[in-house]
């Protein structure tokens, strides 16, 4: 009989011990295998540590005088947002923003295609991160999230913006062989690798052309969990440098080239090929160090913002069913970033919760901590992106969208989404922790409000002040609202008695 007790613990830390599952069998396992180890005991140190962040970057002089023109930027109706990026970015066609996505490219991209459906694309112009300045865009249907983001990579700017490392773009594939001797087999694997890594190579050569290509392969000795009769079994993993692409392709053809030549080697039987998501090789961290006296917010002091953050940090770490919403708030900014930039958002959702998982136990993301007299704060995730191929190429609003960020290259596109996911968190677990989220959050999802219940167009700003000074963000008091002014709500056809 097989009994499993799951301890939650602290989630990801690159480098920590394996997972923490105590496992009780009644009928005695084999011994691990010297190649069992585990995937963490593979991964990097640290991208970033607390001296990493200490000094702060100097934005580059053109930027600050561009940032300056941001200032009071939502304040301005959207005519005039576009009209100032027009100004800031000279020569870029910001036609796509009205016009979108042509059926006919929709059409090339997906099958059975019949339109398109349509997110709000806003921009985060207050992102200063390794000293430049980047004016984000973040396409999203939820309100506050791109004004949290803004608002809070404007504070980190104004105090050394924040700091950003990035791996190799390393991306990882897997082979998976059944019905072999699984030691044997990785023995083997182990002392022919430098012959497979060649042949392998085989299978990627635009990618050594252009300096990647594959740099490990090495096999994992893996126990089965759900059942414990089943025979041992190997994972061969192989890195590939997929250089600026996102990778995916790239890995999933060398897995299948090079699976016939493993089964030659230690015979049994190849199954699954496929790249990993969890990319632990390619990995993206960003962090911040903001001093006491600038976290003062709604008349509490900064000192006790600071611990009040750790508060909620720890919260997370402690219980998964927190750090599940906590988490959720990363990706607000990550997800709104990587959509607006064409990166498989997916695929980054699935790596990092999958980090966060590491260890045997769900929790939090991001790191806080408390450095003489500074509110440190860092997000570290396994990311992969890519500023080439893909619909990249094709779709008219990712090629604007890579032009306002001065085409970044796929390390920074990781840098940043990252930069905005550790803001995003940031501004939710000190609204959390100081006021509660509905205050803030409901003031900017009144508009919706104010939509659905009829409300004029025109009459929307006035309405949600309306609200505001009620304290009452919902459909009844849009209504009070537009009765008081003897107003028939949008789409509404009055009837005389």
């Amino acid at each position: 009989m097989l009994t499993r007790r799951l301890r939650f613990a602290s989630p990801f830390r690159v480098g920590r011990q394996a997972r923490v599952l105590s496992t009780n069998v009644s009928n005695s396992r084999r011994p691990l295998s010297a190649y069992a180890e585990s995937v963490e005991e593979r991964s990097l140190a640290s991208l970033l540590k607390n001296e990493d962040v200490a000094e702060p970057s100097e934005m580059q002089e053109d930027m600050a005088s561009v940032r300056k023109k941001f200032s009071g930027f939502f304040r301005r109706p959207p005519v005039e947002r576009k009209d100032l990026l027009a100004e800031v970015f000279p020569g870029v066609d910001m036609e796509p923003l009205t016009t979108g996505l042509p059926m006919e490219i929709a059409d090339l991209m997906i099958e059975n295609a019949v339109g398109g459906v349509t997110l709000p694309l806003g921009v985060a112009p207050n992102f200063v991160i390794n000293g430049s300045h980047y004016i984000v865009p973040m396409a999203v249907e939820e309100p506050s999230v791109i004004a949290a983001a803004s608002s809070i990579a404007k504070l980190v700017s104004e105090n050394g913006g924040f700091k950003a490392k990035s791996t190799e773009n390393i991306m990882t594939s897997q082979v998976q062989l059944l019905e072999v001797n699984a030691d044997d087999a990785c023995k083997i694997i182990s002392e022919n690798r430098a012959e497979l890594i060649a042949a392998a190579n085989q299978f990627c050569q635009s990618s050594v052309k252009r300096g990647g290509g594959v740099r490990d392969i090495y096999p994992r000795f893996i126990m089965p969990r759900l059942d414990p009769s089943r025979d041992p079994y190997v994972v061969v993993h192989i890195d590939v440098d997929v250089c600026e692409a996102m990778g995916a392709n790239i890995v999933n053809t060398v897995a299948e080239g090079i699976a016939p030549r493993l089964a030659d080697l230690v015979g049994g039987r190849p199954a699954l090929r496929i790249l990993s998501n969890l990319c632990l090789k390619r990995r993206s961290g960003a962090a911040f160090r903001l001093p006491f006296d600038s976290l003062s917010w709604k008349g509490v002091k900064g000192e006790t913002v600071a611990e009040r953050v750790i508060e909620a940090y720890m919260f997370a770490e402690d219980d998964p069913y927190r750090a599940a919403t906590h988490n959720k708030g990363v990706m607000n900014g990550i997800d709104s970033a990587a959509i607006a930039m064409g990166q498989d958002w997916r695929a980054i959702e699935a790596s990092c919760h999958a980090a966060a998982a590491m260890g045997g136990s769900y929790g939090s993301m991001t790191k806080y901590s408390i450095d003489n007299g500074y509110l440190v704060g860092k997000l570290e995730m396994p990311m992969s992106c890519g500023s080439k191929g893909g619909a990249l190429t094709t779709h008219p609003l990712y090629k604007l969208t890579h032009k306002l960020l001065g085409y970044p290259n796929a390390q920074t596109i990781c840098q940043i989404l990252v930069a905005v996911g550790l803001a995003q968190n940031f501004a939710a677990i000190r609204a959390l922790a100081i006021e509660g989220i509905q205050k803030g959050h409901m003031n900017l999802h009144a508009r919706n409000i104010c939509l659905n219940a009829g409300v004029p167009n025109e009459l929307v700003d006035e309405c949600r002040e309306f609200m505001t000074l009620q304290k009452k963000w919902d459909t009844a008091t849009a209504e009070e609202f537009m009765a008081k002014r003897g107003i028939t709500p949008a789409g509404s056809t009055a009837v005389s008695s």
